[in-house]
């Protein structure tokens, strides 16, 4: 198996451990190659003679033309998208798994590249002493395999986005609803409910706009978050950039907490409202936030969701299933090293 991409960021995360988990487990050699061809957001996949592109840009428009390859997966792809060879990627999330062993198969030039530096001191850093986003606090060995209850406490970190930052009117205008919608959900939620985690990444923005909001700068390292959020129960998410599902979703799926959101307009497989997550009517509705909440807490609803999603996540994003699902989709099923179980 081959994976080229342009050079290593979060993005790649899912895909290239993904990869490294299926070829470990299936003890097939795994090669990672630099390619400057490649967009920076998308990855191709080599492996029994087909090509796949994987697109996890946040946009909708395609990275690449489908035609160039045997299957292209997209992460942000339209409902209305999907055709012969596309397919949608789901969500995304970021997770690594034994990211110093990982590094073994980076060529040398590779991992003294600069532009590779902040993913690789991510690996380094097994005893999250110096990143935020350490790769050891993110390895998939430490999600829980039960859901828990924790009396149905509600989680929100965010932050929030500079609509002086981007030169496009549709943008501001995006990012303006999007601060909107991150502020009043953090404090109608703090309103109504005692046993919440709620809060702004703080920075120069959240500091003027929503002071009353702001997290302790150490709660937002990828180790503290992860520790508050098996703590938490339910999930509130919203649109990210370009009006397409952040990672924040990923991440609840993943820890098997229930799901509040803002409507879902890209593609997903086999995720349903009221199984999965509760849906507001649009991105500007925080004032529903209270009632879906209610709802999800009335006989303790958010812990069936909880392992509806636990489930779910098992099936579509853990990398033991991740690798599968793609090639089961495409029909590349022949090989024994596909026989799915889900």
């Amino acid at each position: 198996m081959r994976l080229e991409i342009h050079h290593w960021i979060p993005h790649h995360n899912m895909i290239i451990f993904s990869c490294f988990y299926f070829c470990q487990e299936n003890n097939i050699e795994f090669d990672i190659q630099m390619n400057p061809a490649v967009s920076w957001n998308g990855v191709v996949l080599y492996f029994n003679n087909f090509t796949y592109y994987l697109d996890y840009s946040d946009d909708s428009s395609f990275l690449d033309d489908p035609k160039k390859y045997h299957y292209y997966f997209k992460r942000s792809l339209r409902i209305s998208d999907v055709k012969e060879n596309v397919y949608p990627l789901n969500f995304q999330a970021n997770y690594s798994y034994k990211s110093l062993f990982l590094l073994t198969k980076f060529k040398g030039n590779d991992l003294v590249n600069k532009a590779n530096r902040i993913e690789i001191i991510r690996s380094l850093d097994y005893f999250n002493a110096f990143t935020n986003s350490s790769h050891n606090a993110m390895d998939i060995r430490k999600l829980p395999k039960n859901v828990s209850d924790n009396q149905g406490r509600v989680i929100f970190y965010t932050r929030l986005w500079n609509p002086d930052n981007h030169i496009d009117p549709d943008e501001k205008e995006r990012r303006r609803l999007q601060n909107e919608f991150r502020i009043e959900s953090c404090r109608i939620i703090k309103k109504h409910f005692e046993k919440v985690l709620v809060g702004l990444f703080p920075d120069g923005l959240s500091s003027k706009l929503a002071p009353d909001l702001l997290l302790d700068a150490k709660q937002t390292s990828i180790k503290e978050y992860y520790k508050v959020l098996k703590k938490s129960d339910i999930g509130i998410a919203d649109d990210g950039l370009k009006d397409t599902p952040g990672w924040k979703i990923g991440e609840y799926l993943l820890f098997g907490k229930a799901v509040i959101s803002t409507p879902l307009n890209v593609a997903v497989d086999n995720f349903e409202e009221h199984i999965n997550y509760e849906k507001l009517s649009s991105r500007s509705s925080y004032l529903e936030l209270p009632d879906k909440i209610d709802y999800l807490l009335k006989d303790k609803k958010y812990l069936e969701m909880g392992n509806n999603n636990l489930n779910w996540s098992n099936e579509y994003l853990h990398p033991k299933n991740y690798i599968k699902r793609i090639f089961s989709v495409t029909k590349n099923s022949n090989h024994p090293f596909f026989d799915c179980n889900f």
